[in-house]
């Protein structure tokens, strides 16, 4: 019987469709009977189908299990989806035990079987009731209030749920759906406020952790058998036990132990290696502490994190404390260490969420009232003796910091396609394995062979084809990357990424911490006196005292003493010191520092200095701060100097901003063209400006909107930070760029600062014009649009474009924004790439082909890009430092951690030295380790064929191999040639312009095959058919089944010995991926002796080494006739790998038929189409028609582009924004326009005022087919 259905009471925050029904229908799945998509449209979409367990399947399933002798489970191990098909049928969603769940990635797919579980909450919380000594509270513990995705609650008794990827999803059975369980988002704020009222008791607090679990992010660490077992199922290893199973009943013992010891060497590191990772994870993840909760009535409660569930009202200690949770700060301040999230070490002011009826919480709009999981609580302030509490509105993998551990443990699957095509090969292996098999057995039962031995050598054929040793082969080359790796402190914890780095075409990295330094250093100011700016000074220090722009330097931030440290802003930090200043606060606790009317002083370092006319010290009080916005792009302080009664308000913030906010006869007249330099050089540059307030009333004054505050400023001077790249970045990212590797800067930094580092790095070079891609919304109510600007030009100094260079351009290409003078990049900010995801989808391919700087980017902003970069055929790398770069780090091809910290556990490669430098030596491994796989497996390959030819030769005349001939081959060579191939050394010149292939079913690799094969078996035929032509042969009559030594055995055996060298010899690639063969003088070493044994065994074997081998000897002459067939085979191998393969194929020809459009790598069409599309495309949006009012009545075009070099006058290089096209009006006279980055300032030579106009449209129908002539 199916499950009741749940007993789901809706209370008045259940939302009620038009046509009276409850539920969710807007925001919920799509659903069908059996059938519903979890988070449509959202990037964790999941398709769920509802099973149910059919006792007849079931028992069919394991009768045919029985059958099959275990194996059919075996299938069913490695595909659950099939087991639950074969022992379940589909039902309706209202009553499956079973779910399975989709999760669809491009042409991935990933299938989850889940549970669905079902309990009554009375009796689950009875309990916790009893223990909890509530006996009056049965009522309340019969059901709990629960929130759900869409902000809605629900009233529940009696629960379905279902776990997927960690988050819970409850049935509703009023929707008919599952919807995902939330924490408190979308709630009012007053609801929230209302919470610290009416806290949980702690019997709500059990009954709520039934349905929310325990606030613990537990990681399952597996134990050692398990992992052994699981390893042991391998699809590899079971048809390695299959093979030893075979050569043991043979008596080929030898070569088994030598399989089964590498086989143990392999399987062990695996389960160290994965089992390592595993706890690793756990301990970075699992945490608890004891906090305060709040039981009402004044009553608190120490309870473990572990218990909290959305509700719980939370005490913040004085001296702060790390969150396990996500919480709502209600009253008091707190001091936040958000780097877990940011990756930037900023402390910032959290501040109480307001109580605003009918506005519900979002923890985005809302970040600054929210504690978030995993940061820190610095210090907390508060009134007098009240605590400061908090809400829960998120607990375990509902959190901030649960996502991020989410993003570890469900990565999308990176397709790496020598993984792909290896599993591919295996079948094509397989399909000449069963050719072989069916030709052996027709071939010896027509000779009447017993079906004993039949079997028996078919099923040994098998194993010859298919290359047991194969996986640990590929292993030790893996493993030797990750030694020479480590040698350079560069740490793996997945092996596998080895490989997949020697295929990346795009690496992504992060800004501060990672291509410069961490924070900003101070490098000088630029004061301003009357209107003019003055000469820069390095040490503020050398200002008067009372200077406006020194004084904003030492007032104007938001900095706190803790334990006596100056803590605050980075950027503040450095900005204070350097100023030499003093900073008092009064002698209270630092917890009590909440809202005093003057919490701080700020004084000169000397005592002694005084103010001009008063016999006091010099010093300011800081009254009031307006906190820094992004959005006004400012913060402002009110000061009052001690004995003087005015107030001064300081402002520091954007140029552009404080300027628009400063009396114009105090802004510099060349303040455009100093910024302009200075953001040329890739300096930060803030702007000051100063406001005296009149005495009056402080509060009414306080009361007074920011904006009546922070006007009529007096422009102070420029401020001007620098972010040192460090010493590694420019050189590696020009590394990177040689090697035809595709650089991307994407970092939480605002856009300005990151084109200009990405400029001083080299990772937009200096002829590159960087244009902005924004979204705005559309006229009226159009949809939003696309604007293209020049957020950057090419630095290098043009000359001034003369008539000859602009004669016969069309008026039309002017008007579409042609750029003419270098590429572009794209400069994007993380608001406009959420714009661009949302509404304009199509433009992300070439937003990403193009794009080079991505700022302010979130760390799921960041892992978009990477997905869209990977989707586009780019193999991605992700370098980073911070917590906030998990994400990337974890869904990149390879991820690169710069710390110790979380990112470190998202990625599998751990650099110890920090900075960039490891990302060339982690390629150049990652390509030598790819190059040897891919040798090693051709290697295996060729040698399985080699050997599987020579038993199928000799299979003809029931003959074959001697045990001892293939163990000699087995061990003796191949073993030794697997093992000692991977020991050379990567290549150590510069990085190629061209990864190694990383498919093995393409043209190269299946060629290289196809010839060696087709030479190996021409010379072993030869050699097989010349025995016979001459006088002394005597054919082969055996004396009984075991018995091969006859004279055709010898002739193949001794031809195929060499083959295997001159194989080894042929796929051990050299430069540019690894170094010479030479170099690896083990390798050389043991081919040199091979060679000289193999010559011993042909011309001059001991008489032990016959009987050993069972070699029957022919003449001396023929012996010699072997050996020069061996020499001629080992020339032919190396001229088809060397000059047909690697030469003529892959060097010459590999892109003569290359066809971009059906490329797996997109980006080459989408690269392709850019550069068709220039100069018309991108539109820019600087372009403006300027139109003269005065007596000339003359019309201009400005096109930007042009700069002039430096002159006596104006020693700074002046970037000229614009040039003048006259289209029309009189030869005299012409009007002249200049165009800034922001802004369009013109002049009349004859004094009319010009304007602009927004578009070229208004005089083309005028000068359509006009001819621009003149300049």
């Amino acid at each position: 019987m199916p499950p009741s259905a749940p007993d789901v009471l809706l209370d008045n925050g259940t939302k009620k469709h038009p046509d009276g029904t409850h539920g969710l229908s807007n925001h919920g799945p799509t659903v069908s009977d059996s059938f519903a998509i979890l988070n449509p449209g959202a990037e964790d979409e999941i398709e769920v189908h509802g099973y149910t367990r059919c006792w007849l399947r079931t028992s069919l399933c394991w009768a045919f299990i029985i059958l099959s002798l275990g194996s059919l489970r075996l299938l069913l191990h490695w595909y659950p989806h099939w087991l639950l098909a074969a022992t379940h049928r589909r039902c309706s969603l209202a009553r499956a035990s079973k779910l399975l769940a989709v999760d669809r990635y491009q042409k991935h797919k990933s299938y989850f079987v889940r549970t669905v579980e079902t309990f009554d909450l009375a009796e689950k919380s009875g309990a916790a009731a009893g223990s909890a000594g509530g006996a009056g509270q049965e009522a309340t513990l019969s059901k709990t209030r629960v929130w759900l995705d869409d902000g809605s609650t629900r009233e529940v008794s009696r629960v379905r749920w279902v776990s997927i990827k960690k988050l819970r999803y409850l049935w509703d059975e009023r929707a008919l759906r599952f919807s995902r369980l939330a924490g408190l988002d979308g709630v009012d704020a007053a609801d929230i406020h209302g919470v610290a009222h009416a806290p949980l008791s702690a019997q709500q607090q059990a009954t709520r952790r039934l349905l929310y679990g325990l606030n613990d992010m537990e990681i399952r660490v597996q134990g050692l058998l398990e992992l052994l077992l699981l390893e042991l199922l391998n699809p590899f290893y079971v048809f390695q036990i299959f093979s030893l199973a075979v050569w043991f009943s043979e008596g080929y013992y030898y070569y088994t132990i030598a399989i089964v010891i590498m086989s143990t060497f392999g399987i062990t590191f695996s389960v160290r290696q994965t089992r390592g990772n595993q706890i690793s994870l756990h301990s970075t993840v699992h945490s608890s502490d004891v906090v305060t909760v709040s039981r009402g009535d004044g009553e608190f409660e120490d309870v473990s994190t572990t218990d909290l569930v959305p509700g719980d009202v939370i005490v913040i200690p004085q001296h702060g404390c790390t969150l396990h949770c996500d919480a709502v700060l209600l009253n008091g301040n707190c001091i936040v260490n958000e780097s877990m999230l940011t990756g930037e070490s900023v402390p910032v002011t959290k501040t109480p969420l307001g109580r605003v009826a009918g506005v519900p919480y979002d923890a985005k709009e809302d970040a600054r009232h929210t504690l978030f999981g995993g940061t820190t609580v610095i210090q907390t302030r508060f009134y007098g003796e009240q605590r400061v509490l908090a809400v829960v509105v998120r607990t375990g993998y509902l959190t901030s910091r649960g996502a991020l551990v989410r993003s570890i443990l469900y990565p999308p699957p990176a397709d790496f396609r020598f993984e792909r095509d290896s599993y591919k090969f295996i079948g094509i292996l397989a399909g000449i394995a069963a050719a072989g098999l069916i030709y052996t057995c027709v071939a010896k039962g027509t000779r009447g062979v017993s079906a004993g031995d039949i079997a028996q050598k078919a099923l040994d054929l098998i194993t010859i084809v298919i290359p047991p040793a194969l996986p640990s082969a590929l292993s030790v080359g893996k493993l030797c990357a990750q030694s020479r790796l480590q040698k350079l402190n560069i740490f793996c914890v997945n092996s596998r990424v080895i490989n997949v780095a020697g295929s990346l075409d795009c690496v992504c990295f992060d800004k501060t911490g990672t291509l410069t330094e961490d924070g900003l250093d101070l490098w000088g100011v630029v004061p301003a006196e009357g209107g003019v700016l003055a000469d820069p000074i390095k040490d503020p220090r050398e200002l008067p005292d009372t200077h406006p722009l020194l004084c904003t330097m030492a007032a104007c931030h938001s900095l706190t003493r803790i334990d006596g440290e100056l803590a605050g802003d980075p950027l503040d930090v450095k900005m204070f010191e350097s100023t030499g200043w003093e900073l008092e606060e009064p002698d209270v606790p630092d917890t009590s520092k909440f809202d005093l009317l003057v919490p701080s002083l700020v004084r000169p370092p000397s005592a002694s200095r005084q103010a001009p006319h008063e016999d006091v010290p010099y010093e300011i009080g800081l009254v009031h701060q307006y906190q820094f916005s992004s959005t006004l792009q400012r913060m402002s302080v009110v000061t009052r100097q001690l004995g003087v009664s005015d107030l001064v308000v300081y402002c520091k913030g954007s140029p552009e901003t404080i300027a628009s906010l400063c009396e114009p006869e105090t802004v510099p007249a060349g303040l455009a063209t100093r910024l302009s330099a200075l953001a040329s050089q890739g300096f930060r540059v803030l702007a000051a400006g100063r406001r005296v307030v009149p005495a009056a009333s402080l509060p009414r004054l306080l009361k007074q909107p920011r904006a009546d505050m922070e006007r009529e400023l007096h422009f102070a001077g420029l401020i001007v930070m620098e972010n040192r790249l460090k010493p590694q970045t420019h050189g590696v990212i020009r590394q990177l760029q040689d090697a035809n590797i595709k650089v991307v800067m994407v970092t939480g930094d605002n856009v300005q600062t990151a084109v200009s580092v990405a400029r001083e790095c080299g990772m937009v070079s200096p002829r590159q014009r960087v244009v902005s891609v924004d979204v705005v919304p559309g006229d009226k109510d159009g949809p939003p649009k696309v604007v293209y600007s020049t957020a950057s030009q090419p630095s290098p100094s043009f000359s001034p474009v003369g008539p000859a260079h602009l004669q016969k351009r069309q008026l039309a290409r002017v008007e579409s924004g042609v750029l003419e003078e270098a590429p572009y990049v794209f400069a994007v900010t993380g608001r406009s790439w959420a714009a661009l995801r949302d509404h304009f989808p199509d433009l992300l391919p070439r937003v990403c082909v193009r794009g080079a700087v991505f700022a302010r980017m979130s760390s799921d902003q960041k892992q978009q890009l990477v997905h869209e970069l990977q989707d586009l055929g780019y193999y991605v790398g992700m370098c980073g430092d911070g917590a906030n770069d998990c994400g990337a780090l974890k869904a990149a091809h390879t991820g690169i951690s710069l710390s110790d910290t979380e990112s470190s556990v998202a990625a599998p490669l751990t650099a110890k030295e920090p900075h960039i430098g490891c990302v060339p030596h982690v390629i150049r491994e990652g390509r030598a380790a790819l190059a040897t796989s891919s040798g090693i497996f051709k290697f295996m390959v060729a040698y399985s064929l080699t050997e599987f030819t020579s038993a199928i030769v000799l299979y003809g005349m029931d003959s074959n191999l001697t045990d001892l001939e293939f163990l000699f081959i087995d061990i003796g060579l191949v073993m030794i040639i697997a093992f000692l191939f991977s020991k050379t050394d990567s290549y150590q010149g510069p990085l190629a312009t061209h990864a190694p292939h990383t498919s093995l079913v393409s043209l190269s690799p299946l060629l290289s095959l196809s010839l060696l094969m087709a030479c190996n078996i021409a010379f072993q035929a030869a050699a097989y058919h010349l025995v016979s032509m001459f006088s002394w042969y005597k054919p082969f009559e055996p004396q009984d089944t075991s018995d091969y030594a006859c004279l055709e055995n010898f002739a193949v055996f001794c031809v195929s010995m060499f083959q295997y060298i001159g194989m080894a010899v042929a796929y051990s690639q050299g430069a540019p991926y690894r170094a010479s063969i030479l170099t690896n003088r083990w390798f050389s070493a043991s081919l040199a002796l091979m060679v000289a044994v193999c010559v011993y065994i042909t011309l001059w074997p001991a008489a032990w080494v016959q009987s050993a081998l069972q070699l029957v000897m022919p003449p001396f002459d023929f012996r010699e006739l072997l050996l020069a067939l061996a020499a001629a085979n080992l020339a032919a191998c190396l001229f088809f790998e060397k000059v047909v393969v690697q030469w003529l194929v892959q060097d010459k020809l590999r892109y003569c038929f290359h066809d971009v459009a059906k490329s797996r790598r997109k980006y080459l069409a989408v690269g392709r189409d850019l550069s068709d599309a220039e100069p018309c495309w991108p539109p820019l949006e600087d372009l403006r028609v300027l139109t003269g009012a005065g007596a000339n009545g003359g019309l201009a075009l400005v096109v930007p582009s042009m700069s002039v070099p430096p002159t006596p006058e104006d020693p700074v290089p002046v970037t000229r924004i614009a040039t003048v096209l006259k289209a029309m009006g009189p030869e005299a006279g012409d009007p002249l326009a200049l165009a800034a980055p922001t802004r369009a300032v013109s002049f009349d030579p004859k004094g009319g005022p010009m304007t602009a106009v927004p578009t070229v449209s208004r005089v083309v129908s005028e000068l359509e087919r006009t001819e621009v002539t003149k300049l």
